[in-house]
């Protein structure tokens, strides 16, 4: 979701159960904080590590979401931070154990709002880093985004009062559960559009758009499904394992595939992706391997070529391995 969502929702909630400032500062610091994690992604690119570092990562699961609410709540509340937040908006953190409550409870409604997003949470790790999704929102909401924001633009303009805070929170969950039940419906059609199992349904910004994906031990296809046709407008097949003209020695695959499987890079790759596959090709006893996001690719095909230069890391990630040792290119 967006960071309009996170903020007005635990502060429509805070105010409608008539919180007072601290505690509602404590409420939408901790809907905010999960996603304080951009400023840490530049330690897996200074150190590749499996802690997922990542957006959506580390900081999105009920344990480090705990921490980071509190080391939020801490930073916040420091005089020289304070002051220069007070200036533009109403802003009362403290610290004490209390207010790390609250803070937690913002951090809960993040993680909730970010669970009906596609790709989800690790809602459990450390214990597992499974993601929990129930991929029914894109990334973001156009139309949550801008009601979420046209709601604090009125805030901001406007005395406050308990009949229009429990407006604005019944226009906001209603609105969002009317979004959410069309692209359930839809999300149910698109699964049902291949009458097949191994059948799973991303969304996309447009809730009539979905990207089904039919998994098998050695194949995968992906359809795009338009719920207002009830028609796929495009279907690709591909090979999980897709080996060139020159890389038939397959004990040699099976190694190299073992050796780049360790690094780092490689497994944070196959845990932000929809699912993965790869390319390779062998040449001068060296395997280059290719792991891409099939799906990603897919979804990113009509976008400029911008946005998928920018996206290029995401979509594929290249290995070289060499005498049993693997490098990312």
């Amino acid at each position: 979701m967006d960071i309009f969502s996170h903020a007005l929702l635990p502060y429509l909630i805070g105010k409608l159960f008539k919180r007072n400032k601290e505690e509602v500062t404590a409420l939408v610091l901790g809907g905010l904080a999960p996603d304080f994690d951009v400023f840490i992604l530049w330690i897996n690119y200074l150190y590749p590590t499996f802690f997922l570092i990542t957006h959506r990562g580390i900081t999105h699961s009920l344990l480090f979401g705990f921490f980071t609410g509190i080391i939020i709540l801490y930073l916040a509340s420091r005089t020289r931070v304070k002051a220069k937040v007070s200036r533009f908006i109403d802003f009362r953190p403290t610290i004490s154990y209390r207010m790390a409550v609250f803070a937690y409870a913002g951090v809960i409604i993040h993680l909730l709002l970010d669970y009906f997003t596609t790709k989800g949470i690790p809602l459990l790790y450390p214990l597992d880093t499974a993601r929990w999704s129930a991929e029914v929102f894109f990334y973001t909401d156009i139309y949550l985004t801008i009601l979420s924001l046209a709601i604090i633009i009125y805030l901001f303009k406007k005395p406050l009062q308990t009949n229009t805070i429990t407006k604005f929170l019944v226009v906001f969950l209603v609105i969002f559960a009317i979004l959410g039940t069309v692209r359930i419906v839809e999300k149910a059609s698109a699964e049902d559009f291949l009458q097949s199992v191994n059948i799973n349904a991303y969304p996309t910004s447009n809730p009539f758009d979905w990207y089904v994906l039919k998994e098998s031990e050695d194949k995968l296809a992906i359809y795009q499904y338009n719920g207002l046709t009830r028609t796929s407008q495009y279907n690709e097949t591909l090979l999980r394992l897709n080996i060139g003209p020159d890389g038939d020695d397959g004990e040699n695959l099976d190694a190299a595939l073992d050796a780049a499987g360790e690094l780092p890079q490689i497994k944070m790759f196959r845990w932000r992706a929809y699912t993965s596959a790869v390319n390779a090709s062998f040449s001068n006893e060296t395997w280059l391997l290719e792991y891409y996001d099939p799906v990603q690719r897919a979804m990113m095909r009509d976008s400029p070529a911008v946005f998928r230069r920018a996206a290029a890391n995401w979509s594929s990630i290249i290995v070289k391995v060499e005498a049993g040792k693997a490098v990312i290119l």
